[in-house]
């Protein structure tokens, strides 16, 4: 559609007067007729011939001369010689085409995040959009003052798009290669060598022929190249000087120019270790010693030997640390040196130079805990066999701490050893190194319970025995240490130890503790469960590392300003993205090699949610609470969404988005909100109901980031209780069963009877039967005195009701008593929402759900088996 001032057409021989304003569609004109334009001044001018006007349906490229009605091109272009409307380049430089978006023939390098000089691509073009394009469709959009401003026609910011799908298409076609060599041929040489080595570092040789994995600089046969890519030597018989590590020397590490035997035009790099002035070098070819100094008793502290760490008191200072796992690591980042005499309060072995030891006072030397009993975690978790008459097992944590030495590093020497990369080196020995610590005794127990009655019965006890009483006053011996008697604190692992030892029958019902002890326990302390003598055999002596106060990185260790930010871009692409990217900013840029098979990174994995039975609430015949921790990950993407799976074992699964179904308000009213991340917690909650009674689920928890990528899953399975009865109601239906058949009784209530056992589930028949067994004749039976004749089959359709409940279930309901209770759960009941908008702020989530929910409370129905049983 042309909109045009005024047109004099002419078509075979006609000619047509349009008005300003008219359009003229020419769009399916097979020969379109030449357009003239002409225009006015004014009303009562001449008219004026627009040479520029005819363009219209063959438009110039650029540039149009109104005088004459020619296309112009602009700077550095010519005219087409076929299309005279169109403008090429006069010249073509070595990396470009017919066209001047040549980026998208060349490779793209995913690390580097650039593209390299050569063309990959084998595009043939065709004409198209007033320029040459790739038979791949593209799409070239002119910015916006193209089409109001014909005088910027020169300008070059254009946006440009590949339809990826046929650019794929049309690449396989036109870029395919015979083999991997052709491909790479087609690339032409990888450096010219003709001067200066190609560009090539010292002892490099320049090669012109492109390998897949070579930059055009090799090492000479049999030399490997250094970590800086600064030249070449044999690591056989050398060191790396530039390995971050000062190659292991001491002091200085040397450099020197060796011909090779093989060909004289090249040479071996030699490098080793030296000393400075009034040093010598030591046995081991690597450290330094002092060629005279004076020591005390006159002992030539030139001649001192170094020990390993893991024979010097405190040698766990000299291994490394991992800051990520909070564990130290078995490679030995520095070495020990005894040049000077260094000794510490309490210790008879002389300490290793620049370590600093305070001892702690003895008043404050010991200290104990005790955690309140929590459910199992590990029974939280997986496959959960929950049992409804014992409820959860508990875990109890003790522990005893005496702090006894506080001990710095105040300076340091590497440890020698071989030349490593960055990656081996933090595998090995860590990313941090320590630089204080605290030493001493340390005893842990962890103790085990069925069920809280049973944790609740041995605490009491144990309350009713320890108030002013000691281990005596049990008939336990007390110790002699270094003489006098010293009154031992009866602790609670000591006394479930007792009770454990004389093999009480209390203690069969399942509880269970484990102990363990490092270190020697001090004088001072009272509180030790294990006695000295008796745990003498297992403890170290010495004083073991209690905490790590103090530790630095590991790239801290290094002098050299390159080697020291290269260790330390691979430490954090360590720490964050699994060595497989580097860390910019805050995020990982992943290399080529972490990508998973559905094409998204895998290189900074999400970190999976542990999915896990509620701590709180137990789960009841129709209802379970499922919570997870909320963990953002420590750098890359954020956390998005959750997917929560349940199924049935033997049906279909149901999948539900926790923001569009959960948080929306869309959610399904069998699943609730419960806890939800505020700023003081990260906890998250769902209340799952309409689940079946003793059925079996599987619940399965995956992170979701925003790119669409999951985190591995975290699972439960649990089989959900037996289905609650109303014991009281089941009595009070038995009675009113024998009521009704006790004596003569009419057609009219013994309909009744059977309406109200039809009327029964399968549980609270069971209970019924039960009680009416107890009390009165056989149940059942009484079906054999009805009048009606069809008094037999409805009796066999209730009796068949019997069989639909598992035998474990059919055992419950065959104790004596079984108590109702009921239990008020809180849960979020939200209205439709956009949850978008608050769906990425998880510390913010609180408050936004709040304004879109309301809080109730919805009553939960629990069964307590028999009575409570004494231990």
């Amino acid at each position: 559609m042309l909109s045009i001032f005024s047109l004099l057409v002419l078509c075979a021989g006609s000619r047509f007067i349009l008005l300003q304003g008219s359009q003229l569609d020419a769009s399916d004109w097979l020969n379109p007729a030449q357009i003239l334009l002409y225009y006015q001044q004014n009303t009562s001018g001449p008219w004026v011939n627009e040479l520029c006007g005819r363009r219209l349906l063959d438009p110039c490229e650029h540039q149009c001369d109104p005088e004459t009605g020619q296309s112009h091109c602009c700077l550095l272009l010519i005219r087409d010689p076929v299309h005279k409307h169109l403008c090429i380049r006069s010249e073509w430089g070595p990396n470009q085409g017919p066209w001047p978006y040549t980026i998208f023939q060349r490779g793209f390098d995913l690390v580097m995040g650039e593209q390299p000089s050569d063309r990959i691509f084998r595009f043939t073009y065709t004409l198209g959009e007033g320029m040459w394009l790739p038979l791949s469709k593209s799409f070239v959009i002119p910015p916006a003052e193209l089409a109001i401003n014909p005088s910027a026609k020169c300008k070059t910011d254009m946006t440009v798009m590949e339809d990826a799908v046929d650019v794929r298409e049309e690449l396989m076609i036109s870029s395919s290669f015979d083999s991997l060599e052709v491909l790479l041929d087609s690339f032409g040489p990888v450096r010219d060598c003709t001067k200066d080595n190609g560009g090539c570092s010292r002892n490099f040789r320049c090669i012109s022929d492109r390998k897949l994995d070579s930059t055009g600089c090799v090492c000479p046969p049999g030399l490997s190249p250094m970590k800086d890519g600064t030249g070449c030597y044999d690591h056989h018989i050398g060191i790396d000087c530039s390995d971050g590590f000062n190659g292991g020397c001491e002091q200085l590490c040397l450099q020197q120019l060796a011909p090779l035997e093989d060909d004289p035009t090249l040479y071996n790099i030699l490098m080793f270790c030296g000393c400075i002035e009034d040093y010598k070098l030591g046995p081991d070819r690597r450290s330094c010693l002092p060629l005279s100094e004076s020591c005390t008793e006159g002992v030539d502290c030139g001649e001192a030997v170094d020990v390993p760490a893991n024979q010097t008191v405190f040698g766990d200072l000299f291994y490394g640390y991992n800051n990520h796992t909070k564990a130290s690591t078995s490679g030995q980042i520095l070495k020990a040196t005894f040049r000077q005499k260094n000794f510490a309060r309490g210790i008879d072995q002389q300490l290793p130079d620049g370590m600093v030891v305070a001892s702690v006072p003895t008043e404050v030397q010991c200290h104990e805990e005790l955690s309140d009993p929590v459910p199992d975690p590990e029974y939280l978790t997986g496959m959960v066999n929950y049992s409804e008459v014992a409820g959860y097992p508990l875990v109890q944590h003790w522990s005893l701490r005496s702090v006894l030495y506080h001990v710095k590093l105040n300076q340091w020497v590497l440890s020698q050893g071989k030349s490593l990369d960055y990656v081996s080196i933090l595998r090995e020995f860590g990313n941090h190194f320590v630089q204080e610590a605290v030493y001493g005794f340390q005893e842990s127990c962890t103790i085990w319970y069925p069920n809280k009655q049973v944790q609740r019965q041995l605490w009491h006890e144990y309350q009713d025995i320890s108030k002013g009483r000691t281990c005596a006053k049990m008939g336990r011996k007390l110790e002699l240490r270094d003489g006098p008697f010293i009154p031992r604190t009866l602790t609670y692992p000591a006394y479930i130890a007792s009770l454990l030892d004389t093999g009480a029958k209390r203690m069969a019902v399942g509880v269970r503790m484990d102990c363990t002890s490092q270190g020697q326990c001090p004088r001072a302390c009272h509180l030790c469960h294990m006695s000295p003598r008796a745990a003498q055999g297992r403890q170290q002596s010495e004083p073991i590392l209690l905490q790590i106060t103090k530790a630095a990185p590991i790239y801290e260790l290094v002098s050299n300003n390159e080697t020291y930010q290269a260790l330390q871009e691979a430490m954090m692409s360590m720490l964050w993205c699994s060595g497989k990217g580097d860390v910019i900013d805050d995020w990982c840029r992943c290399d080529s090699s972490s990508f998973g098979s559905d094409g998204l990174p895998t290189c900074a994995p999400l970190p999976q949610p542990r999915l896990k039975l509620s701590y709180t609430y137990e789960p009841s015949s129709s209802l379970v609470i499922m919570e997870w921790t909320h963990n953002e990950p420590p750098i890359g993407v954020r956390i998005a969404d959750y997917l929560i799976s349940q199924e049935k074992v033997s049906e279909r699964k149901t999948l539900l988005s926790f923001v569009d179904d959960i948080l929306s308000g869309a959610r399904s009213p069998c699943v609730m909100l419960g806890d939800i991340p505020d700023l003081l917690s990260s906890s998250i909650s769902l209340i799952v109901r309409c689940l079946e009674p003793d059925s079996t689920y599987m619940f399965r928890l995956w992170a979701v980031d925003s790119t669409g990528r999951r985190s591995n899953p975290s699972e439960v399975t649990i089989k959900t209780p037996c289905p609650t009865v109303d014991d009281v109601k089941a009595q009070e239906i038995a009675d009113k069963i024998y009521n009704l058949f006790n004596g003569y009784t009419s057609g009219k209530e013994q309909q009744t009877a059977y309406n109200t056992l039809m009327d029964l589930g399968a549980p609270t028949l069971h209970r019924v039967l039960y009680h009416y067994n107890q009390r009165y004749e056989s149940f059942g039976e009484f079906t054999w005195r009805c009048e009606d004749e069809l008094g037999p089959r409805k009796a066999g359709l209730i009796l068949s009701q019997l069989n639909e409940l598992s035998p474990w279930c059919k055992g419950l309901l065959q104790e004596p008593k079984i108590g109702l209770r009921r239990m008020s759960l809180k849960f979020l009941s939200c209205r439709y929402t956009d949850s978008k908008a608050f769906g990425l702020k998880w510390s913010e989530m609180g408050q936004d759900v709040h304004k879109a929910c309301d809080e109730q409370t919805l009553t939960v129905m629990y069964n307590d088996y028999g009575e409570p049983k004494e231990l």
